[in-house]
């Protein structure tokens, strides 16, 4: 067809083009002997000039120069380029683990030229398909370019692809041909296989699966569904240039000049069917036969305790039950509960470590509230950080503050402060996220292969072998979040302002966040927290203590620190910004890596914070004292048995003695301030014979 072109010679557009061809002028051939004079200016004398334009042309196309057409047609005009090297073009499709570059691979490449067809399957040989490529001077996909060739660009490193691209996608949209690939193949009259017809896209992955799996049919099902997609582009790509040049009244003489890519039938040779080497081969897979990682190698549990973790997979409405589960070690219970009153209930029931919850727990930075009334709204936007980063790694997730999520998130919220006032640490998680990480399918692929990838992945329970939803499915993989926390392999994404959203992280090093040691004092007032902290301040722990922030607060506003200014502006805080905000401050005043001491807990969410920050490095150690000695120190430091019953008695230390019960380690300190630092030392894993 490019004997037929003149767009790519310059000053010449689509319009003049068709306005040569109506008027005879059709090819380079019509135009030597036509040669009018009011086209000489324009082609600048190219019947006698050998570097003309069309003598150029001429020659490019004698010696197969795909490049030099492909660098001065347009983009959208290379469908002629395709339509002048048949045999030279090759149509080309994949098969991955997923949509998203950052952490899908290619399972699959599958392409044909002319009458043949080769793939390439991953952890094979990839040989025949570099031959392939370096062969082909045009490709033609399906969407290729947002998805198959920056995937094939990001894992054959140092392959030279074809200039000359043609993307079905785009040029179907000119003739009003849109959606999918399937789609538009239902709509023009293709018909599949009889067994590959209910394969969509999302049932690939599936198949891979399968076969990683010891499924050695659907790897061969899998290469047939690569080998379809392959064959349906031919008769794409032959509809939608004859729809095209139709739609623009071109000549028939252009039209008839096409190529017809899909009588070019290609098919599937199996290495077991041919004694040469072009046959595709149908091994057992030699990888990871299931999950990318299995629950033993996050060595979270330890033999003396019982680790529990709670997964809610939470709906927008109290009407639509939520799925729940229940991590006792690496055995799941779930079910469905319906209201917040039922989800909190059976929650606070186990006792769990950490709740893990697939909601957004929080809102944009600068947003006040989740309505799109909000004064915020234009300015900040409807997405977090964390949404934005998992848009940009390819993994599909809805804004937080979409009207269709804002009562999903103003309850995940709500939950999760209820929670953590209750002193249980709340994460947030995205299971779709994480069973992408963690190479098993998502529920929307499979429930079955979900269930399997689940219980290969290391966890027991009922789930198994009863029916359960895909919410508790959900459920389960929001707990297995908390897990992967807990043992450190896991990536924060986005910000402290806006919290951040957990997921597996396969590839980190967890011995900082394993070794680490972060030590959390409560008890009442005069226990010997600061004390036991200036003990630890000597051993290189770095220390801060709530009450610094309250001082600068102070301070900032002119007022003189002292026990009671300390524990009216302590109040006021803990109403608004809100402890979790005097926490991230305190943090601040601290390094980020290193041992650490943080002295002066006071509320239960200071102790939510700490897990949530720290995980298992965090250990909250609560000091109590006998009330005598409490009021003899007090005393000692020049206060009145009067000042002591004041300050003990304010609403600020009423929650200090249910830290009791949230605290890792209670210990007593009487009188002896040896006994004491030999009780610290012992936690904190110190020598205190040696500084």
């Amino acid at each position: 067809m490019l004997i037929h072109t003149f767009q790519h010679i310059r000053g010449i557009t689509s319009k003049k083009e068709l306005t040569y061809w109506k008027s005879g002028v059709v090819s380079w051939k019509d135009f030597e002997h036509s040669n009018p004079c009011q086209y000489s200016l324009l082609f600048d004398n190219i019947s006698n000039t050998t570097n003309s334009p069309l003598n150029l042309s001429q020659k490019a196309l004698a010696e197969e120069d795909v490049d030099f057409f492909a660098q001065h047609l347009p983009n959208n005009e290379y469908y002629r380029i395709a339509a002048s090297f048949p045999e030279k073009t090759m149509f080309l499709d994949i098969e991955t683990t997923g949509l998203s570059k950052h952490y899908d691979k290619i399972t699959v490449v599958g392409w044909s030229i002319g009458k043949k067809f080769g793939a390439f399957i991953q952890g094979g040989n990839d040989e025949a398909f570099k031959e392939a490529i370096s062969q082909a001077k045009i490709i033609v996909t399906y969407n290729g370019s947002l998805f198959d060739l920056p995937f094939i660009k990001q894992e054959f490193k140092g392959l030279n692809l074809p200039n000359c691209h043609v993307d079905l996608r785009f040029l179907a949209k000119r003739v009003g041909l849109t959606g999918g690939q399937k789609a538009i193949e239902i709509e023009i009259g293709v018909k599949r296989p009889h067994n590959l017809q209910e394969i969509m896209g999302e049932a690939a992955p599936v198949l891979w699966y399968k076969y990683r799996w010891g499924d050695m049919k659907a790897l061969k099902q899998l290469i047939q569904y690569n080998h379809a997609d392959v064959e349906g582009m031919k008769t794409i790509f032959d509809t939608v240039v004859d729809r095209l040049l139709k739609k623009i009244d071109a000549p028939q003489q252009v039209i008839k000049s096409l190529p017809h890519f899909a009588k070019n039938k290609s098919k599937i040779v199996w290495a077991s069917d041919t004694d040469d080497n072009y046959g595709i081969p149908l091994k057992p897979y030699e990888g990871v036969a299931g999950p990318l990682i299995l629950l033993k190698d996050l060595h979270v549990f330890n033999k003396n305790t019982e680790f529990k973790v709670v997964g809610i997979d939470l709906t927008g409405s109290e009407k639509r039950p939520s799925g729940w589960a229940l991590l006792k070690n690496d055995v799941a219970e779930t079910q469905c509960l319906s209201t917040d009153n039922d989800i909190i209930e059976t929650t606070l029931n186990c006792r769990p470590n950490i709740v893990s919850i697939d909601s957004p727990l929080s809102i944009p930075k600068g947003r006040l509230t989740v309505s799109d009334d909000d004064p915020g709204r234009d300015q900040y936007g409807i997405m977090r950080i964390c949404e934005r980063i998992l848009k940009r790694r390819g993994v599909n997730v809805y804004p937080s503050l979409i009207p269709s999520m804002q009562k999903l998130t103003a309850r995940g919220i709500r939950l999760a402060n209820h929670f953590r006032s209750l002193g249980i640490p709340v994460i947030e998680s995205y299971p779709g996220a994480a069973q992408d990480i963690m190479g098993i399918p998502r529920k929307q692929a499979s429930l079955e292969y979900l269930e399997r990838g689940l219980k290969i992945f290391g966890i027991e329970g009922k789930y198994d072998y009863r029916t359960v939803s895909h919410d508790e499915l959900d459920a389960i993989t929001s707990a297995v979040v908390g897990l992967f926390f807990w043992s450190g392999k896991f990536e924060g994404l986005g910000t402290e302002d806006e919290e951040y959203l957990i997921i597996p992280d396969l590839a980190t090093s967890t011995t900082t966040w394993k070794k680490r040691k972060v030590i959390g004092l409560s008890g009442p007032i005069a226990t010997g927290k600061t004390t036991a902290g200036s003990f630890l301040k000597s051993f290189g722990f770095a220390y801060a203590r709530f009450s610094l922030v309250l001082k600068q607060l102070l301070r900032e506003r002119g007022i003189e620190p002292d026990r009671d200014t300390l524990q009216d502006i302590g109040d006021a805080v803990y109403k608004t910004p809100g402890q979790r905000w005097l926490c991230k401050q305190l943090l601040k005043l601290l390094p980020s890596k290193g041992n650490l001491v943080v002295d002066g807990l006071r509320h239960p969410e200071d102790h939510a914070f700490m897990v949530e920050t720290f995980g298992q490095a965090f250990i909250h150690v609560h000091i109590e004292s006998p009330e005598e000695e409490r009021i003899k120190r007090y005393l000692a430091d020049g206060n009145s048995k009067g000042e002591y019953g004041k300050a003990n008695a304010h609403h600020v230390e009423m929650d200090i003695h249910t830290l009791a019960n949230l605290a890792h380690v209670v210990i007593h300190n009487g009188n002896d301030i040896e006994s004491l630092q030999q009780q610290i030392a012992k936690i904190a894993k110190i020598d205190s014979k040696f500084k």
